[in-house]
């Protein structure tokens, strides 16, 4: 008998259940689900209406965010299974996949963090492991694409081989997933951040205290929409979140990136074109 392992929360915003309908029955089908909560951040009536005894619905008393969403369901539900996963809306996965990646983490007890291979609804690779970012990296990615280009073999992996599970310092915040105990320690998400930036701040605090790593050998798909490169309210909201992130870490002199960074660079070997 499979034991339920796993809660999940995921955010909600003005979505309708078409949006999010993929999402909740890939999570649903797993024989590992404990628990799915589902926390809203505006008025979404249709959630109500779900009758799986599994779903447990939550309504923030304002929008305060992503972060803050999410650490509502950790703080009420993250003692009660080994592993707690931070899932985006807009993820499928076949359960073949989700069966890879729970397994692997199992035997790794260990490590803090894991994060799947990430892919587009085309198949192709999102990138979701990543070096730490440095400001040129986040800022050139936004308004200087053909700096960015030559900045983003390195700090995407692009020119190392990640066909292997690896070490990682930043892992993408579409999809992680904790080992419960660690994810209690650390607090969940620094709530400064409204939206964008706190999955790379969570990622590198879990990995610097309790390891993270990349399983390729699974994956998920993400449909992300990359809202703020089309919305200049959201463009606004991801600056300033990358303003306190260098805040909070160091715009120049960041030794813990440093640190993280060179660990992953070196595990993975020397560098090479693909």
């Amino acid at each position: 008998m499979i034991n339920k392992i796993i809660n999940v929360s995921l955010v909600i915003y003005q979505h309708v259940y078409k949006d999010v309908s993929e999402v909740i029955d890939s999570l649903l089908c797993s024989p590992y689900l404990n628990r799915l909560i589902i926390i809203d951040n505006d008025e979404c009536d249709w959630v109500e209406s779900l009758k799986d005894p599994r779903i447990f619905y939550m309504k923030s008393e304002k929008n305060n965010g992503f972060g803050y969403a999410h650490n509502l369901a950790i703080k009420k539900f993250a003692h009660e299974c080994e592993f707690f996963l931070i899932c985006n809306p807009d993820i499928y996965f076949d359960q073949t996949d989700f069966n890879l990646l729970v397994n692997f983490a199992v035997k790794n007890k260990d490590v803090g963090l894991f994060l799947p291979k990430i892919i587009y609804p085309n198949g192709t690779n999102q990138f979701g492991a990543r070096l730490l970012p440095s400001p040129i990296n986040l800022f050139a990615r936004r308004f200087i694409p053909f700096i960015s280009n030559m900045l983003d073999r390195k700090y995407l992996l692009k020119d190392y081989d990640t066909s292997l599970p690896c070490p990682v310092p930043n892992l993408s915040g579409c999809f992680m997933f904790f080992r419960s105990r660690p994810l209690i320690d650390l607090g969940g998400f620094d709530e400064q951040f409204f939206m964008y930036m706190e999955d790379i701040d969570l990622s590198r605090r879990c990995v610097e205290k309790f390891g993270g790593l990349y399983y390729p050998l699974a994956q998920v798909t993400h449909v992300h929409s990359q809202g703020s490169y089309k919305n200049k309210k959201l463009l606004k909201v991801h600056l300033k979140s990358a303003i306190q992130y260098f805040n909070k870490w160091g715009w120049i002199h960041d030794p813990i990136k440093q640190k993280l960074n060179q660990t992953c660079i070196l595990e993975l070997g020397k560098s090479k074109h693909i």
